[in-house]
């Protein structure tokens, strides 16, 4: 049994693809629906796996996919303390940011925590219904945990690529992160903004503070790779990609909370602990929390 813990965007479509796989898949998610249907690739495709709203009549699984935004885990604590137990192989938390770990152990007991980075461009557009843009491709750290995972996505369509050096790959995907999710969120655009050069240039001095940082908590990052990123950033928004945008946006047009303390937030932090500035970050993020009432 694969408890998916939210059914926003990320872990909506990875259940749809354990369910194509075969695999026995429980959803639990706070705002409910009857059945979970998955747009891709221009089809439209129902789900029928369970769907619980109540932490309380969870299984105990095999796996546990932490499909949530970071900062929802505490809300998050009763499902994980239920579907937890002696025979779950791993906790694969499915969020952004670099403290996959320590959100995550108070509330798993004894169980493995498998941190992931996460490239799957979907959109929750309504409670039940995800839109998948683009990718789909899971990274998490390689040994025989991973190794695990991997055997149960065999049969999905999602790429599951195993790490070894997994605190670069996590600090690289934040350098994307602290750059396309805020400008999108506090411009409340999707990623075309990204192709404009006075926002590339911002974008490119926040992933040199980011790199900075990184490479201090353990990272092997270049200095280059920072413009690398936002280029990149900037052709997709001149392609077929232009049309989606950010987690952090999606959530900004829908009202909702955002994740800026598990991004901007965590450069910040970690740049004040390895005592490196970070004042363009550390601006994005008064900005962020100014935006969000917190």
């Amino acid at each position: 049994m694969i408890v998916i813990i939210g059914a926003g965007s990320i872990g909506g479509f990875l259940a749809w693809q354990l369910d194509r796989a075969g695999a026995p898949v429980t959803l639990c998610t706070r705002s409910p629906f009857e059945t979970l249907v998955v747009e891709s690739a221009g089809d439209r495709h129902t789900v029928r796996v369970p769907v619980l709203t109540q932490a309380h009549r969870l299984p105990e699984a095999e796996w546990v996919l932490l499909a949530t935004k970071a900062h929802q885990t505490p809300d998050a604590a009763d499902a994980l303390r239920r579907a937890c137990g002696p025979s779950t192989r791993g906790v694969v938390v499915l969020q952004n940011g670099v403290e996959h770990a320590e959100r995550v152990a108070p509330f798993v007991g004894d169980a493995p925590v498998l941190p992931a980075v996460v490239n799957i461009a979907a959109e929750a557009v309504a409670p039940g219904h995800v839109r998948h843009h683009a990718y789909a491709r899971l990274e998490v750290p390689d040994g025989p945990l991973g190794r695990s995972l991997a055997g149960l996505f065999e049969s999905s369509d999602v790429e599951l690529g195993l790490v070894e050096d997994f605190t670069s790959t996590a600090w690289r995907k934040l350098i994307a992160n602290v750059t396309a999710s805020p400008i999108t969120a506090l411009t409340r655009r999707r990623i075309d903004v990204m192709a404009e050069p006075s926002i590339r240039s911002l974008a490119t001095a926040l992933a040199s503070e980011c790199i900075a940082v990184a490479n201090a908590a353990g990272a092997r990052i270049e200095d280059e790779e920072a413009a690398a990123i936002v280029d990149g950033m900037a052709r997709n928004a001149a392609g077929t990609s232009r049309s989606f945008g950010s987690s952090m946006l999606y959530d900004r047009l829908a009202g909702r909370s955002t994740e800026h303390e598990a991004l901007t937030g965590a450069v910040v932090r970690h740049g004040e602990r390895h005592g490196i500035a970070t004042p363009l970050n550390a601006a994005i993020l008064a900005l962020l929390r100014g935006a969000s009432g917190s």
